[in-house]
């Protein structure tokens, strides 16, 4: 978003302005809606767990007066009705009272809406999911991963096949967008929304961030804040078929999605917070691919932690990490766990430290980079001085970062050449070179222009 001045919809007036008291939207009786409405194995799924799990209380009172007391009932002109929370989470079908309280997930073609693929469609899949909480959100991964690819991973010493993006990571965001929407009157009217790209998948829900929350801070503390308490509470014993429950209403989901995508090798997500709307973006591209494995591999011969090497990437990519943004981008919430591992890489010579306490921030050892912009024409006198060998080494790296054995591949020239020549394109400030000195597979790029 630029910055600028403009005028706030009387939906995002309303938004500001209620964020300032607490919210009982999902506490409201469903006027129409009675018990017979609620799915009847749902409901005694969700109290078996509470009479096993909580307080003897609910051992001693019946069905009915446990389903008020845990927020799933409540009373309305002296009738026992299902509160919105209960409806959303047990009814047999809760769009009968509330048609938009669903999710739309849609397919696109190309990387852009509206943009038609090559056969002139708009969508691959367009579809509406009904139903309460638990079915949309295991609707909605099924349908996505009809439409996602596989990828192979690297996990340790092994390679695995596993989806576009994790399914853990799916089930947390979709859950998270779905129980922390705005239910108030005024959004009923808009539903959550999934859209995946070929190269990005988005979950868009209404209502942005609730208390007092930043983007800055998810993932890095257990602070939450949810303007649907009850719900959350209703879900956190609710059975979500597989043995799980359905959210753990500990603060902790963006966390698990970090880490779930820092074990995919994957890039950290976006998060948008935007008054009327919040949204997740999660990058389809893999970090530790195997370019990224081959440069990994050349910084040091002791292992790294699957967190370390997502964050040297992020580095090499020209990102600036301090404390917090370490923890962010890997999903480690300890500080001290985070300090630890950046300590470790400092020790090592692999990254250095900027600054000191409040100001510390890391780069690479060999960061010595330079913006697109700062490229600049060498004087032609320099480029005299160059061998035929090193004119060709520079015109390869200008145009891609190469290891020495694949600039081998490219020329047919012996190591021992290139490396002479990639040394004199250093010491004159062409090149530069990221990794251990002499291994072959340090990658090399060029930093000026011929």
């Amino acid at each position: 978003m630029s910055d600028g001045d403009r005028k706030l919809t009387d939906y995002e007036v309303g938004i500001l302005l209620a964020n300032r008291r607490e919210q009982r939207h999902d506490l409201e009786p469903v006027v129409g809606a009675r018990m017979n409405d609620l799915d009847h194995d749902l409901v005694q799924a969700f109290l078996r767990r509470i009479r096993s799990t909580r307080h003897d209380i609910f051992q001693k009172v019946d069905d009915e007066r446990a389903l008020t007391m845990l927020n799933v009932l409540t009373t309305h002109e002296s009738e026992r009705v299902p509160t919105l929370a209960g409806l959303l989470v047990f009814g047999v079908y809760p769009q009968t009272f509330e048609p938009q309280l669903d999710l739309t997930v849609v397919v696109y073609p190309t990387a852009e809406p509206g943009v038609t693929g090559p056969a002139g469609e708009r969508f691959i899949e367009n579809r509406s999911i009904d139903g309460p909480i638990p079915y949309m959100v295991s609707e909605c991964i099924r349908v996505l991963k009809r439409n996602m690819r596989r990828r192979s991973i690297v996990s340790g010493i092994f390679r695995i096949e596993q989806w576009e993006y994790p399914e853990e990571v799916l089930r947390e965001a979709l859950v998270n967008a779905l129980v922390h929407r705005d239910y108030s009157a005024f959004a009923r009217g808009m539903q959550v929304q999934v859209e995946l790209y070929p190269d990005r998948l988005m979950i868009r829900n209404p209502g942005g961030l609730h208390g007092p929350v930043e983007v800055g801070s998810l993932g890095v503390t257990t602070v939450h804040s949810s303007r649907n308490r009850s719900l959350l509470k209703i879900l956190e014993d609710t059975p979500f078929g597989d043995g799980h429950m359905v959210c753990e209403n500990r603060g902790t989901g963006i966390a698990r999605i970090l880490v779930a995508l820092t074990e995919a090798g994957m890039e950290p997500p976006h998060f948008l917070d935007e008054i009327s709307t919040f949204t997740a973006e999660f990058p389809s591209h893999t970090l530790l691919d195997e370019e990224a494995l081959r440069w990994l591999a050349g910084l040091d011969d002791a292992p790294l932690t699957r967190s370390q090497m997502t964050a040297l990437v992020l580095l090499r990519k020209g990102a600036s990490l301090n404390n917090s943004t370490y923890r962010a981008s890997t999903g480690i919430q300890d500080s001290r766990a985070a300090s630890r591992e950046l300590r470790e890489l400092v020790d090592r010579g692999i990254v250095e430290q900027i600054g000191t306490r409040g100001t510390t921030t890391y780069r690479l050892v060999d960061a010595d980079r330079v913006a697109e912009t700062d490229l600049f024409d060498v004087p032609p006198a320099m480029v005299e001085e160059l061998s035929t060998v090193e004119r060709q080494l520079w015109a390869l790296l200008e145009r891609n970062e190469r290891s020495r054995s694949e600039l081998e591949t490219a020329t047919g020239l012996a190591g021992h050449q290139i490396l002479r020549a990639l040394q004199h394109l250093r010491d004159n400030g062409l090149v530069r070179m990221s990794g251990r000195p002499r291994s072959r597979n340090a990658t090399w790029v060029a930093t000026r222009r011929s």
